[in-house]
């Protein structure tokens, strides 16, 4: 039975319209009816079935039925030469009204990825595009790269993190010392390792007390009070509770890991704890190491956790370690940084293997609104965690300056030290 045409549209028709437009790459048997298999995914995700049940209207068609804007073949093959391969890849462009689930990012996940059973195909989401009417009602980031920058008053470099190490198992009495210690170098933020929230052994409160006590301390020999940002990671309910409790004590920032708590806990938090918030990917993963399900990189760590309202946000990179594609690692960071009307820009953490060698590829690749988050460059820099923040910001600096790593380790000891150890990238 042909499918009808009534599934299909053009762009033109479309454009301007109340559609979320969502891309796909899967791969279908050469055989397969590649229009078919669409229009029924594009059905199946939204009025959710081809056959004529009752309560399935026109007027329903109309207004919440799914349309298929294109299908690419990949690579764009137009005839036949030899023999035909097992297996033909398609990019798929999906034109879904935004009535349909409004501006909830759990809802949008489930229509756009939340294939069923009856209706799935092995797709993997590569692309969202969203309508103005639908972008407005996000809130984004409450303060983005300005705002950040505002807060720590750093105009224009790049800025520093450093994360508490151990990652559990400290107490806020011995986490203080250690925070203490780097925060002496200048350090503009220090956050919590995303293994530790709120357990028994140290209750975020009282980090929150301990820690922001340390950044005065350390603010009257540097001049640079560091930002403290507690992991509120939990459950929604006890997440807000916890952030609302952390920011009376005194917190200036917050951090949840939104893959494991939900985009959605996300948005929430940032709609309502008045701080800016550091969005961490951890358990993003699944989300698109998947070559035929899930979604994109991209998505899942940049333009997801943007809407949410994430201020920063962690990016993996490919000199880390960890096997993301170089285009990925940079469209992630476009994702945050780049224009997008009524929602501010989140400002990218580069983390993983960061020290002082590599500031000038970071820089070079992603510009100066990154966050560069260092581990072990500053606990375990040879002249100890002071030492390891000047090297750092050395290094910063002299990127800043025009002037080479190599030549600026010439004559500064503690970056010296550093790119002896660690060489550069």
């Amino acid at each position: 039975m042909p499918t009808p045409l009534s599934l299909f549209a053009t762009p033109e028709k479309l454009r301007g319209d109340d559609y979320l437009v969502a891309t796909y790459y899967l791969a279908l048997p050469s055989d397969a009816d590649v229009l078919a298999r669409t229009a029924a995914f594009a059905v199946g995700q939204t009025i959710g079935t081809w056959l004529p049940v009752p309560g399935v209207t026109d007027r329903m068609r109309a207004q919440h039925e799914a349309r298929v804007i294109s299908v690419l073949s990949a690579p764009p093959i137009d005839v036949i030469v030899g023999e035909s391969a097992e297996y033909f890849g398609y990019f798929v462009r999906i034109a879904i009204p935004t009535i349909n689930f409004g501006a909830s990012i759990p809802m949008i996940l489930t229509t756009v990825i939340g294939n069923d059973s009856s209706t799935s195909v092995q797709a993997k989401l590569v692309e969202l595009e969203l309508p103005d009417s639908l972008a407005a009602e996000f809130s984004g980031p409450s303060f983005g790269v300005e705002g950040l920058r505002e807060l720590l008053g750093v105009v224009d470099r790049p800025l520093l993190l450093n994360m508490i190490k151990p990652c559990t198992g400290l107490t806020p009495e011995a986490g203080a010392e250690i925070f203490l210690a780097t925060a002496l170098g200048g350090i503009d933020m220090i956050k919590d390792d995303e293994l530790i929230a709120n357990p028994p052994y140290s209750p975020v409160v009282e980090r929150v007390r301990r820690f922001t006590a340390a950044a005065r301390v350390a603010a009257d020999s540097t001049g640079i009070e560091t930002l403290y940002i507690p992991n509120v990671t939990d459950r929604p309910d006890r997440m807000l509770d916890t952030a609302r409790r952390a920011v009376d004590a005194g917190a200036r920032a917050v951090m949840v890991t939104y893959a494991t708590a939900g985009y959605g806990a996300l948005e929430a938090l940032a709609e309502s704890v008045g701080v800016p918030v550091l969005g961490h990917f951890a358990g993003a993963a699944p989300y698109f190491e998947g070559a035929s399900t899930g979604m994109s990189a991209p998505l899942a760590m940049g333009l997801l956790p943007r809407l949410a309202g994430a201020d920063m946000a962690l990016v993996t990179t490919p000199y880390s370690g960890y096997p993301v594609r170089p285009l990925q690692y940079v469209r992630t960071a476009h994702q945050l940084l780049l224009e997008r009307p009524g929602i501010r820009p989140t400002m990218p953490i580069i983390g993983g293997g960061v020290h002082p060698g590599t500031v000038d590829r970071y820089v070079s690749d992603l510009g100066n609104d990154i966050v560069l988050g260092v581990g072990g460059a500053i606990q375990g820099h040879p002249g100890g965690a002071a030492a390891g923040v000047r090297a750092m910001r050395q290094a910063v600096d002299a990127r800043m300056a025009g002037v080479p790593v190599a030549e600026a380790a010439a004559s500064n000891e503690e970056l010296g030290l550093a790119v002896a150890a660690w060489g550069t990238l």
